[in-house]
């Protein structure tokens, strides 16, 4: 089989066109996230499993805790 050799200006373009597929990747896995986490919520508001604030302010400081969690486990 005959071998073609890519010039440089070939090559740019593939990896610019890769590139961009990757960032419309991350996009799809952010979505998928954000997503999975919607039916957990879901399904434990069905179950009656949720949380009760008495302000918003405890709300908000309730999902920073959260979000500091997530952060460090990844």
């Amino acid at each position: 089989m005959e071998q073609k050799q890519a010039t440089m200006e070939e090559m740019h373009k593939i990896l610019l066109y890769l590139k961009s597929k990757m960032q419309k990747m991350d996009q799809y896995i952010d979505d998928l996230e954000f997503a999975r986490r919607t039916e957990e919520a879901w399904q434990e508001i069905d179950k009656g499993e949720y949380t009760s604030y008495n302000s918003p302010e405890e709300f908000l400081e309730t999902l920073k805790e959260k979000n500091a969690k997530d952060t460090r486990g990844k």
